[in-house]
């Protein structure tokens, strides 16, 4: 009774315990996931800027990459959007800074001992991300952690390293802000073992090798989780709780002191111990006479034991020596099986690099038979491309680490070169001789080309081959950092065209790209090499003078882009008479910063055509004014709604395979009682910047839902209609797709009715859209190819349709071509394709050849009233005998 009363009471004092306990580790869990959610930010924050240098020295010139001036232009330009935080450096192949974003003088400070270098060098994370582990800085003399990426160029040639170097103080401040207890601690540790940051004792911890302490053999077992531990750098005791991020080599490590804890639990047992400790010293003197009795018997069942153990091993050896041989064959067969059936292309060759065998895919891949190859040397297959330096540096890597993979050219039986991705690997005899090379190869060929192609598609204008508003933005926050330096004046030119829309509704969109493409080489002409053109889109372009020694030059540029401009277009049998409307703001007197440049840029233009168009306006403050006007338009906007002044027309979208209608774009129209019918141009911009575009995408969202109601009702349940929303309508509190939701579970009408298109951008900004995605509502990529979306996004967010750009599909030769890898990649993902602007007979033909799923343009049919593509699909829908 005494054994089962303490027994109780200590069964009570754990389970207070245990609570306790778990408290401490739901607390713990929580802080781990708050800090995570903030390292990962930083880091995706300084990639982003890693990824945008890396891609900028791609396209330089070889000699440009390697100089120092301009690295340093380059950086510093890139290093305006830095803080104190980090900073970027540029490392050259051997190892060497060349420059540095904050200016300091880094130039021939050797970093080929940094782990960063080394693994870039050897190409062990190829297009990713790498983290280093903590030291302090070489010329800061701060505690850093490093972020690189390796730079390649445009052929894969090594170019050297990015790296951006984060100060741990600023992680030490976001722990130290972030406890609301001293008795927290909180820790950020590299997956090498090494402790990045760490609060409390962040100068003892800084550095400090935790590899062989408890957090890493619960790192080894888990990637998560909670353990209880003595701290190796405070020697408390804490309750520990990590999480090691996904992707990353970093774990985030919080722990709580639970001294308070025990010591409740220690003055409980004590109570407890005594009594317990009486009740044990009575068992143990009755224990001691009841082993005296059976001793003896135990000991001849161990002997008993003995023998039969030892006659059950000496048969388990024998079993497992049969089973060992026959394992030995079938893996045998089984690594026979893998070469000869392998995907990817496989060579073996001697220590003299000669060709034992090749495998099937390795035959298919080259043109080669496997007896044609036997007895050659490998290097006998691979391109002229490749040097001698080339090689010896392949086999000096091989020869000194045994292995080496990299990107080679080679040449096929029939002289065809192809690119490949090839590991090699050496097999050494019993002395640790190279015995045997394996080589597998996978052809990159295409995969390169495509690379290329969108690069060149996120940075640059389809249609004129002119620097996009990306790139342009780039190049005007860079020209104005060199005119900071300077002080030399800088001008920015925009340049609208005049008449250009009535050249294309009368002459066809074909005519307005000629045009397009002829005022770009025209604006080309009139401007130094050194002055940047740009397409911002439409028929807006841009001119960046930098570096102005007489402010004369740009009066005299402004008139020859008049006169060439005013200079009648020659477009096949036609002739167009256009003019342009220019505005010229001057940095820095007209604005500080480059939203206030264009848009004081803008407003002059916008005077320009007020008084006459063909003709160039400095900026002046009374420019200002021309926003009256503007806001005129937003008042009456305001009450369009309610008078009922706007319209819901609708696109037919054709299955290009039988040219049926099954789709159809809702496209808002303002019936203005003076200015008649107005396109979304004239007033969505108008609405978005004033916050009516909430109320009027809702309105919108709400007739489609009710027309295509009636539409499945006339032809399919499976009809869709397409509504675009803006930006703003995600942002903050604008977006309503719950009320959307409920609107259609109001009619009774399947989410997949209405597809919902957005940009690239937003896709990119916005987390509602996997609302959506989860609603069961299909999501339309509009413009697709305009903007800058990473294709791993696409499948996070379930896109189910692409809309290709319509200059894309207007557009030949490169512009086929990237039509072509945009259906072909979309597919590969499951994902359908929507051709916009089909307005020839030679664009649908192109688009259905090149596998196009829909399409969409004038070409196909104009925008309708909801009544008359309802009379068209009753047409369609109606019976053959009728």
């Amino acid at each position: 009774m005494a054994s089962l009363a303490i027994a109780v009471v200590v069964s009570q004092f754990h389970a207070s315990y245990v609570e306790r306990e778990l408290a401490v580790q739901t607390q713990t869990e929580h802080y781990v996931k708050a800090m995570e959610a903030h390292v990962i930010y930083s880091i995706q924050s300084v990639d982003l800027s890693l990824i945008g240098f890396a891609n900028a020295i791609k396209v330089l010139p070889a000699k440009q990459s390697q100089s120092a001036g301009t690295m340093a232009d380059l950086l510093s330009w890139k290093g305006s959007s830095f803080n104190s935080d980090y900073w970027i450096t540029f490392v050259d192949p051997k190892g060497n800074a060349i420059a540095t974003s904050t200016g300091d003088k880094v130039l021939g400070a050797s970093y080929a001992d940094r782990d960063y270098f080394k693994v870039h060098v050897r190409n062990t994370y190829p297009g990713k991300l790498f983290i280093g582990e903590p030291a302090v800085g070489k010329v800061s003399k701060k505690r850093l952690f490093f972020l690189s990426r390796r730079v390649e160029s445009a052929k894969g040639e090594f170019l050297g390293v990015v790296v951006a170097p984060l100060n741990v103080d600023r992680y030490i401040n976001v722990f130290q802000n972030s406890r609301f207890d001293s008795d927290i601690s909180i820790s950020l540790v590299h997956g090498g073992g090494k402790v990045i940051a760490r609060v409390p004792n962040s100068d003892q911890a800084f550095a400090r090798d935790l590899s062989s302490t408890a957090l890493f053999d619960n790192v080894r077992r888990t990637s998560t989780g909670t353990y209880k531990t003595v701290s190796v750098i405070d020697k408390l005791s804490r309750v520990f709780s990590y999480r090691v991020i996904d992707g990353l080599p970093l774990i985030i490590v919080v722990g709580s002191n639970d001294d308070e804890t025990a010591r409740l639990l220690q003055q409980n047992y004590v109570t407890a111990g005594c009594g317990l400790t009486a009740l044990l010293l009575l068992m143990w003197i009755a224990g001691i006479f009841s082993l005296r009795t059976y001793t003896r018997q135990e000991e001849r069942e161990i002997r008993y034991r003995t023998l039969y153990s030892a006659s059950r091993e000496m048969e388990r050896q024998l079993l497992d020596n049969e089973e060992q041989r026959k394992k030995n064959e079938e893996s045998m067969k089984q690594a026979a099986l893998l070469f000869q059936n392998s995907g990817e292309g496989m060579m073996v060759t001697d220590a003299r690099g000669q060709i034992l065998t090749v495998n099937p895919a390795f035959s298919l891949l080259s043109g080669y038979k496997e007896k044609e190859l036997v007895g050659h040397r490998a290097y006998d297959l691979a391109s002229s491309r490749n040097d001698k330096e080339f090689f010896d540096r392949i086999f000096e890597c091989v020869s000194k680490t045994g292995y080496w993979k990299g990107e080679i050219w080679q040449k096929s039986k029939d002289g065809e070169e192809y690119l490949v991705s090839m590991l090699i690997n050496t097999v050494h005899d019993d002395e640790g001789n190279p015995f045997r090379y394996v080589a597998l190869l996978s052809d990159i060929t295409q995969k390169k080309a495509s690379e290329e192609l969108i690069w060149r598609q996120a940075n640059f204008d389809a249609l004129t081959g002119l620097p996009n508003r990306r790139m342009f933005n780039e190049h005007l926050r860079l020209e104005m950092k060199k005119t900071d330096r300077s002080h030399l004046p800088m001008a920015l030119i925009f340049v609208d065209l005049d008449h250009f829309k009535e050249v294309n509704d009368t002459l066809g969109h074909d005519k307005g790209d000629m045009l397009l493409k002829e005022v770009a080489s025209r604006l080309s002409a009139s401007v130094r090499s050194t002055d940047i053109v740009s397409r911002l889109g439409g028929d807006e372009f841009t001119v960046i003078l930098s570096e102005l020694h007489n402010a004369a030059d740009v009066v005299r540029t402004a008139q020859d882009i008049l006169r060439k401009m005013s200079t009648p277009f020659h477009l096949g049998e036609h002739i167009a008479h256009i003019s342009s409307s220019i505005g010229i703001t001057l940095y820095p007197e007209d604005g500080r910063d480059a939203e206030t440049l264009i848009k004081n840029a803008d407003q002059a233009m916008y005077t320009a055509k007020e008084q006459g168009r063909n003709r160039f306006n400095y900026f002046a403050p009374f420019m200002q004014e021309a926003t009256h006007t503007r806001m005129t338009l937003v008042s009456e906007l305001r009450e369009a709604l309610q008078r009922d002044q706007l319209r819901v027309l609708y696109q037919p979208i054709i299955d290009l395979s039988n040219g049926a209608i099954v789709k159809a774009e809702a496209l808002v129209r303002w019936q203005h009682p003076s200015r008649g019918l107005l396109a979304p141009a004239e007033f969505i911009g108008l609405a978005e910047s004033s916050g009516m575009i909430k109320g009027i995408g809702d309105w919108v969202f709400q007739q489609a839902a009710r027309e295509v109601l009636k539409l499945q009702a006339i032809s399919s349940p499976s009809f869709q209609i397409s509504v675009n929303k803006s930006a703003w309508q995600f942002r903050d509190d604008g977006s309503n797709y719950q009320l959307w939701l409920d609107f259609l579970r109001q009619l009774k009408l399947s989410p997949r009715s209405i597809i919902i298109e957005v940009t690239e951008n937003l896709l990119l900004e916005s987390d509602r859209m996997l609302a959506l995605q989860h609603a069961h509502m299909q999501i339309a990529i509009d413009d697709f190819g305009a903007g800058n979306c990473p294709v791993s996004v696409l499948k996070q967010f379930g896109v189910d349709y692409l809309k290709i750009a319509p200059g894309f599909v207007a557009a030949k030769g490169d512009g086929l071509q990237i039509s072509e890898a945009i259906i072909a990649m979309a597919h590969k993902l499951g994902i359908q394709v929507v051709a916009e602007g089909i307005e020839t007979q030679q664009q649908l033909a192109a688009m259905t050849a090149a596998g196009c799923d829909f399409g969409q343009g004038y070409l196909l049919s104009k925008p309708i009233s909801g009544e008359e593509l309802e009379k068209q699909l009753q047409k369609q829908y109606a019976p053959v005998g009728k």
